[in-house]
């Protein structure tokens, strides 16, 4: 219908707007001007309607339509062909791309449908999952869309849904009316067994058929699995070790593996050979230092390319910051003694005290007196890979047995009165906490004083990995650090006032605190880090910064459309495994690292048995279909014919008489 009207906008815009000029007498104008109206008017019309049927016929003739009867016209298959596009299948079995062989399987099985039978595509992963909505007659655009399909890694729990969603639009189908769920994936275990299980449960007589374009069950295969950092935060200059974790598939037991890692941070260019265990994993691990200025620092570890490249490398983004945050945690000042004191003159912390712990998270947290209630807090902390330093109540404290132990019980303290004291030991001398120490500082440490502490059956107990950096020569833990989730908890069994411990007049207090801050960080990784192919990148505006002036750019430097969304901005799409940067001109604001899903690696196939559990696979009968297709009269090559005469009548019609002047009798 917008064909036909084209012609019509033409002729209405093309229209001659004569321009009014000043003259004596235009009686014999007029007369001239209706004489010539009269004899070009009908032609004009005519022209205009022969242009609006040249252009209705030829858009009919793309349609195809057709003459026939309502019941040999309707569609005899519903079929709704769910392509298996996760990363996995982009693996190549015998050099032949999975891919590749789905897309022809695919393909095959949409050109054997009849013209009116109806065709609906769906892929498992990406940003658009389904063609229509429903089954429509379209084949021509469901063979257009498979030509454009790649592989992607897939969400979590999108297989699923899909899935359940491609049954949902074979339900209600007429009774002649045949449907079939096509379903052309390599099955990997990992992303295709556990929902196609749920679904053959759910719905146990859905029609399905499905299609292996896996040629081996196992295809070896090696990823980066992990790049974790230690510490998770550095501050300039700090030594940090980078953990590169490898994995191995395969078959059966093989030889060993030799991979060469490479890591990849800024100009810096290391490389270390990696022993996987066959069927197992092998790590390496890089010293590097992390660089003077306070930035995202960008690691990018990679291995050899192999059939399934998608998986070698791995990135991450590492905080470098010039000053760490650390909470303390007390209603009054005077209680935490020389421990606030020495915090606020740390150089790398940014100390703030206050009566109780805020919504905002922080790089360390100093808790004095805790009680039982806030146990559920410090293991939340804890988990987020904080490190919670914890001054317990030295008389009778609640809070350390729910998390050294478990249990609700509560540690009594002990005060000397008699005028004696404990001196303390350093247990773990080669822990990097004493490596600023020498031996006589060391000595100096165990000599101190202290006259009050938590006794009794405290430290009989503790979680697996903890480590006593100082204890009491009877036995009972001084100083203590246990490692829970991504942070770590350490118990200050020592006073915190002058009276109690003579530490406060010490030139050792601060180092000491300092350095079992900095050394009691555990592994952290990529901040912030995506799935691709389910999250979008994100960022908070800031307050300084107009939202318009932000451009997301890829690793190659191309510009990624975003949406605004109130005061953050994000990605208009899922994005790929790879570096992204938010800048505001020349200035980055922050940098994010999408990195590929380790689950998709392993490269193992299973045979779905749904024979027993899913109806049968619909049988096609060609001779049937091409028998009904006999009784329907084509209608395009018509269309086109009459477009071809219209076309010579107009010809025609615009063809300009040849006229000869006559002489003028005066």
């Amino acid at each position: 219908m917008g064909a036909a009207v084209l012609p019509l906008a033409v002729h209405l815009l093309s229209r001659s707007r004569p321009k009014q000029r000043l003259f004596s007498s235009v009686t014999l104008l007029q007369e001239l001007v209706r004489l010539q109206m009269r004899r070009t008017r009908p032609r004009d019309r005519i022209l205009l309607l022969l242009r609006t049927l040249l252009c209705a016929c030829l858009a009919a003739a793309f349609l195809q339509p057709y003459w026939g009867n309502d019941e040999e016209g309707d569609a005899k298959r519903v079929m709704v062909v769910v392509l298996d596009n996760t990363a996995s299948m982009a693996a190549a079995d015998a050099q032949v791309v999975r891919m590749n062989r789905a897309v022809e399987l695919a393909h095959a099985e949409v050109k054997s449908l009849a013209p009116a039978d109806r065709v609906n595509f769906m892929t498992t992963a990406g940003f658009s999952t389904s063609l229509f909505d429903a089954p429509e007659s379209a084949q021509a655009m469901v063979l257009r869309e498979l030509a454009d399909t790649t592989c992607q890694p897939a969400a979590a729990g999108a297989v699923a849904e899909l899935l359940e969603s491609a049954a949902q639009q074979l339900e209600h189908l007429q009774e002649y009316q045949k449907g079939e769920l096509v379903l052309i994936s390599d099955f990997q275990r990992t992303t295709m067994e556990k929902p196609l299980a749920e679904l053959l449960k759910k719905r146990p007589n859905t029609p399905l058929r499905c299609l292996n374009v896996a040629q081996t069950p196992v295809q070896e295969n090696t990823c980066v699995e992990s790049l974790t950092t230690t510490p998770a935060k550095p501050i300039p200059g700090q030594e940090v070790l980078v953990t590169v974790g490898v994995r191995h598939f395969a078959a059966k037991t093989q030889e060993p593996v030799v991979l060469n890692v490479t890591l990849a941070a800024g100009d810096l260019r290391l490389s270390q050979p990696c022993r996987p265990e066959p069927n197992g994993q092998g790590t390496v691990v890089f010293s590097l230092t992390a660089p003077q200025d306070a930035a995202d620092w960008v690691l990018h570890a990679y291995t050899e390319k192999d059939a399934f490249s998608a998986d070698n490398e791995r990135y991450a983004v590492v905080p470098v910051r010039s000053k760490l945050s650390c909470l303390a945690i007390t209603p009054d000042r005077a209680r935490m003694g020389f421990v606030l004191r020495a915090l606020e003159n740390i150089p790398y912390l940014q100390t703030l005290q206050l009566p109780a712990l805020p919504d905002t998270a922080a790089d360390f947290v100093v808790w004095q007196a805790p009680a039982a209630a806030d146990a559920p807090a410090i293991r939340a902390l804890l988990k987020a890979g904080g490190v919670v330093v914890l001054l317990p109540d030295l008389q009778k404290d609640t809070a350390c047995a729910p998390l050294l132990e478990g249990c609700e019980a509560a540690y009594t303290g002990q005060l000397k009165t008699d005028g004696s004291h404990w001196e303390t030991e350093v247990v773990a001398k080669d822990d990097a906490v004493f490596e600023l120490f020498a031996p006589s500082a060391l000595h100096q440490l165990q000599q101190e004083a202290i006259y009050a502490r938590l006794g009794g059956n405290f430290g009989k107990s503790l979680p697996v990995g903890s480590s006593v950096l100082l204890r009491y020569t009877d036995g009972v833990p001084a100083l203590l650090r246990c490692p829970v989730g991504a942070g770590s908890l350490i118990v200050w069994n020592m006073p915190v006032t002058a009276r109690d411990n003579r530490w406060a007049y010490s030139p050792l207090c601060l180092p000491l605190m300092a350095e079992l801050l900095l050394h009691s960080r555990n592994t952290g990784g990529a901040e912030a880090e995506l799935v691709a192919g389910q999250d979008y990148l994100q960022l908070e505006v800031p307050t300084h910064v107009e939202a318009q002036t932000i451009r997301l750019l890829d690793a190659a430097g191309a510009e990624l459309p975003t949406v605004p969304l109130r005061h953050t901005l994000r990605s208009q799409q899922t994005v790929r495994p790879g570096v992204y940067r938010w800048l505001a001109g020349d200035e980055v604001l922050k940098v994010q690292a999408v990195n590929f899903p380790a689950e998709e690696s392993a490269l193992v196939s299973f045979v779905p048995e749904v024979a027993g559990q899913a109806a049968e696979p619909v049988a096609f009968d060609a001779q049937g279909t091409a028998d009904a297709a006999k009784g329907r009269i084509e209608l395009w090559p018509w269309l086109l014919a009459c477009a071809m005469v219209i076309f010579i009548l107009e010809l025609l019609l615009c063809r300009s008489p040849k006229t000869n002047p006559t002489p003028q009798t005066p």
